[in-house]
């Protein structure tokens, strides 16, 4: 071979070595290292209210208001968690409104389910605000919401059928106006409690899915499953404390499976 083709075939050699060298240069040294994210899971929440409170038992209204829980109130946490233990979940998360009953209610169902983390505090989940009427006589609430819709008093307004009870706590908030005190419309406490759900399961979702237990309070729960698609009109007597509604997320979205469930109070009690 010439020099002059040993030159062009030297050339044509190190022309192919830069080209390959290139190319795996090209391909991000992480790339074959990076894991495999897990595909979004489908997500059950436990969603649950609080037990008896002390308030509950004076029958006064108890938004942003708190009291601890009565004996019977932490009994029938107690139950809740030994009931739920009883049917074989296991929660992967648990979740409660920010405030004492709350946060009772959820530490003491976990004590029984042996969790070893505990719940996640979560203001958006805390119970609608009555403005003025908080830690008032329920019956002063509703005598003054009475009046604003109408009615001649509680009696009438409770036996009209027609009567609506979200708008009713419309009322309160309309009460409320001036009084330099919170009060939220359904509206916006279904808005929150719903964005709180959504963030709590799609975070679950990213990591597998599972069931998660969620603690918040009567009115709360009414508005978030009727937000999400729930009939609560049979409800007449609101959501019981330690009751479980049960909500199936996948795929962003949500299906009802069941509400105001007694059932895991009642097998943990025995």
């Amino acid at each position: 071979m010439n020099r002059t083709a040993r030159a062009v075939t030297a050339g044509a050699l190190a022309i192919t070595t830069l080209a390959t060298l290139a190319a795996f240069s090209a391909v991000p040294a992480t790339q074959a290292a990076e894991p495999k994210k897990p595909k979004p899971g489908t997500v059950t929440i436990y969603l649950t209210r609080h037990g008896e409170t002390m308030l509950n038992t004076l029958e006064r209204a108890q938004g942003w208001s708190d009291s601890p829980l009565t004996e019977e109130g932490r009994l029938s946490a107690e139950h809740l968690g030994a009931g739920l233990a009883e049917s074989g979940v296991k929660f992967e998360a648990a979740y409660s409104a920010d405030m004492v009953r709350h946060w009772e209610t959820v530490s003491l169902a976990l004590d029984e389910l042996d969790a070893k983390d505990e719940a996640t505090r979560d203001e958006r989940l805390r119970e609608i605000s009555f403005g003025k009427f908080e830690g008032a006589k329920n019956m002063e609430m509703w005598a003054a919401i009475a009046t604003e819709l109408g009615y001649a008093n509680v009696g009438e307004l409770f036996s009209d059928p027609d009567f609506d009870f979200m708008e009713g706590l419309s009322a309160v908030a309309r009460l409320s106006e001036g009084s330099g005190l919170v009060a939220e419309t359904p509206e916006q406490v279904a808005a929150r409690a719903v964005e709180a759900l959504d963030d709590i399961a799609a975070k679950q979702a990213k990591h597998g899915g599972g069931e998660v237990l969620v603690v918040s309070s009567g009115i709360t729960i009414m508005l978030a499953l009727e937000t999400l698609g729930a009939d609560v009109s049979e409800l007449t007597s609101g959501i019981e404390n330690g009751a479980v509604s049960e909500l199936v997320y996948r795929r962003g979205e949500w299906t009802i499976k069941t509400i105001n469930d007694l059932s895991y109070v009642e097998a943990g009690s025995d």
